[in-house]
């Protein structure tokens, strides 16, 4: 059964990879802060309050080298219709038998 996380969940599980991320690292927070280019209030605040802006979070990701979480907010899969995927299947049948003339 697929488990569907609500919005809220699924933060504290980005907060708690950030927070992984960063102590295995080594990294205080202020040196995280320093080299993502924002403030440690921002920082805090995304930690503790679970409140931040996307350019915040994607430098945050970038300096932890957190690329492969971010590939999925930048991938666009195309949504077929059914009548597409009819076309495709279409389109990959085989040929029909082709009789050797004498």
């Amino acid at each position: 059964m697929i488990e569907l996380k609500t919005p809220s969940e699924t933060i504290d599980i980005l907060v708690e990879n950030i927070e992984r991320a960063r102590k295995t690292k080594r990294l205080k927070q202020s040196d995280l802060c320093t080299m993502a280019d924002i403030s440690v209030t921002a920082y805090q605040n995304f930690i503790y309050k679970k409140n931040t802006n996307l350019i915040a979070l994607i430098k945050i990701m970038h300096v932890l080298k957190m690329w492969n979480n971010l590939e999925g907010l930048i991938e666009f899969k195309e949504q077929l219709s059914i009548q597409d995927i009819r076309d495709i299947n279409k389109k990959k049948e085989l040929p029909k038998r082709i009789r050797n003339e004498k």
